[in-house]
């Protein structure tokens, strides 16, 4: 998936959130639903590539079961790479910790800021 997305930040994003999320990408009815399977066509390297809209339709249809978080995440991935709107407050207040910051890694490499190291205490709430 990441040579698929490579060069569009906001894809990459949303595959380095779905990449570091582990669940979907295991999930064979996922992969059914919303992977495509390829190559490159310059360099000839395996790839895949993620169609989020049917990921979502197949989730709406009851396709795709999952958990809460599981669902934040991928509604989560599908907003940050393809602009389906989402309630951001609604889906972030229900992430574990390491979803959070998964997420948050996530917009600032759509937001271009993926080269810059980013520190982020885990457990550091006030």
């Amino acid at each position: 998936m990441r040579v698929w997305a490579k060069g569009l930040l906001c894809l990459e994003a949303a595959v380095d959130l779905l990449i570091g999320h582990g669940t979907w990408l295991a999930r064979a009815d996922f992969a059914a639903a919303a992977l495509t399977f390829g190559r490159d066509s310059v360099t000839g390297a395996a790839m895949a590539s993620v169609d989020f809209q049917a990921a979502l339709a197949a989730r709406r249809a009851g396709r795709l079961p999952c958990s809460a978080g599981e669902d934040r995440v991928l509604a989560l991935a599908a907003s940050i790479a393809t602009g389906v709107p989402v309630a951001l407050g609604d889906l972030v207040c229900g992430l574990d910790e390491d979803n959070a910051v998964r997420v948050a890694i996530a917009v600032l490499h759509a937001a271009g800021f993926g080269g810059r190291s980013v520190l982020v205490t885990r457990g550091s709430r006030r």
